[in-house]
């Protein structure tokens, strides 16, 4: 019995023996081969000389896959310093560039340079690269890079880690061990990624985005902004005085500041806020509320003034919105109340910031408070959408998204997605809100149909497409050689029985722009129906 143990064990220790000297011998070529591979490309390194040709940047496309940035194609060639190349590069190039590179090559060391043509000769790879223009649609909210291609503003520093590529595109030169170029072996380029191949998808259709930068033609100092009606989404979206990378330096201290983005900032409304103060009415059982407007109407010891100093008569809701009739909706917002009108403001977001993507938002506005609005003179200039009231271009959507569709809004939003080898990673632009019920936006979208047929915006009826709007004259309270400067607004949407997209016009100061916020708006309309 004895015996027989000691056969087994000795018979299992043989086997584990051979077992442990096997595995010793698999880790030890593991080991050899890993130091083998980095044995190898230590020595390609050492014999080599790799450059950088550029820093490679994901595509900000439009929402149909339109490309708003590298939007260009540019020939690099990779020239190294051989006889051939070095006359063959200065037939091409001229002046300074021809002079460094020259000085590059006669050290025996490869140059980098742009040409305008591809060069067919030894000692010459040309590739080709994608590059931004100058001029950059929606530049304010598409943004721009600064030398070391970085984001600077808009959705290229909003998602600028994103953008960025981990490998530089690069080209790599066999050499001897002396450092000296091989002649005779072709450089490789390496990491050629195409920068169409990921990116960022915007919401901007640049159909849309040209019709409204050229509308904004008429503007000095102002916005325009274009959105989808039932998503809130911007097709189109201009802050005035617009401008290319190219003048950057020129413009820091500006008179006109046109890097400021005027779409985002915060302004005095005026009348387009009427709307919020005739929903919250309906809301409230205030529908057919009469006022006979005399020209003006004194309040506690004031007397606030109509726009028509003659008076308006009678008006009920549909003609007080349509002739924007100062002094019903002086007595409108007082009757509806203070609660009532900063709880309906509230519901659309006013007093808030809109989250258009990662890092981009609007200015939060102001909304008075309801301590202040105890006093009836700060709320009769409330609900004429003056006093402490302010909010940006883009605030006005979703009141305006909400009377054409059925009372609900979506948030604004500027991006659909991330992409990436043609796979889109929706970004999340939140559920809708109901402001209000779908009989008040009925009863809302017959009045403004009205401004644009018989009241202040007739010039806002355009030719090729029913539609309603509303608009706006806005006191400042800043003055220009003792006159106050006063700010112009039209907000409408358009087809009107159906409505598809609505627009929001804001022109800084009245003053200066060459034509009217409505007629402006009709015209946009006219030309997005023609070309659909």
């Amino acid at each position: 019995m004895e015996k027989l143990f000691w056969r087994i064990f000795a018979k299992r220790s043989l086997i584990s023996f051979f077992i442990l000297i096997f595995l010793l011998f698999t880790c030890i070529l593991r080991v050899a081969e890993i130091c083998s591979k980095n044995y190898s490309e230590v020595q390609a390194n050492l014999s080599s000389i790799k450059i950088e040709i550029t820093n490679q940047r994901g595509t900000i496309f439009d929402c149909n896959g339109y490309p708003l940035t590298n939007n260009k194609k540019k020939i690099i060639a990779c020239v190294s310093p051989t006889p051939r190349a070095i006359t063959a590069i200065s037939t091409v190039l001229k002046g300074d560039e021809l002079e460094s590179v020259l000085e590059t090559l006669k050290n025996g060391k490869p140059a980098i340079c742009e040409v305008e043509r591809k060069i067919e000769c030894d000692g010459i790879l040309c590739t080709e690269i994608y590059a931004t223009d100058n001029y950059i649609p929606a530049i304010h909210s598409i943004g721009y890079c600064d030398g070391d291609n970085n984001g600077v503003c808009g959705l290229e520093k909003s998602y600028n880690s994103y953008l960025q590529s981990e490998y530089p595109l690069t080209v790599r030169y066999a050499c001897d061990g002396k450092g000296r170029i091989l002649q005779g072996v072709a450089p490789t380029i390496e990491n050629k990624i195409s920068p169409l191949s990921y990116g960022v998808v915007s919401t901007i259709d640049i159909n849309i985005q040209n019709i409204v930068e050229s509308a904004a033609e008429n503007l000095t100092k102002g916005a325009i902004v274009v959105a989808d009606v039932k998503t809130a989404k911007i097709r189109g979206i201009v802050s005035v005085p617009t401008f290319t990378t190219d003048s950057i330096e020129n413009l820091l201290n500006h008179p006109l500041t046109p890097l400021y983005n005027r779409t985002l900032g915060a302004y005095n409304v005026g009348s387009v806020f009427k709307l919020c103060v005739a929903a919250s009415a309906i809301e409230n059982g205030y529908q057919d509320f009469k006022y006979t407007c005399k020209g003006s109407c004194k309040i506690i010891d004031r007397t606030f003034k109509c726009h028509n100093l003659n008076g308006h008569g009678m008006n009920d809701l549909n003609s007080a919105i349509s002739q924007s009739c100062n002094t019903y909706f002086y007595n409108l917002g007082i009757k509806s109340g203070a609660n009532n009108l900063i709880t309906m403001a509230s519901n659309l977001n006013f007093g808030k910031t809109i989250r258009l993507s990662n890092n981009i938002s609007t200015a939060k506005g102001t909304l008075p408070t309801l301590e202040k609005l105890q006093n009836i003179a700060h709320l009769a200039n409330f609900s004429i959408g003056q006093g402490d009231f302010t909010a940006a271009p883009i605030s006005l959507l979703p009141l305006y998204c909400a009377i054409a569709t059925d009372g609900k809004y979506y948030m604004p939003s500027i991006v659909e997605g991330t992409t990436k080898n043609a796979k889109i990673t929706k970004y999340n632009y939140g559920s809708p809100t109901r402001a209000f019920s779908k009989s008040t936006a009925n009863k809302l979208k017959k009045a403004l149909s009205l401004v644009v047929t018989e009241g202040t915006g007739v010039l806002g009826n355009p030719r090729t497409v029913t539609a309603a709007g509303k608009t706006a004259t806005a006191q400042t309270g800043k003055f220009l050689s003792g006159k106050e400067i006063e700010s112009s607004w039209f907000c409408g949407f358009f087809p009107l029985e159906s409505p598809k997209y609505v627009v929001v016009l804001f022109a800084e100061n009245k003053a200066l722009a060459t034509k009217p916020c409505a007629q402006i708006f009709a015209e946009i309309a006219d030309k997005i129906v023609t070309q659909q």
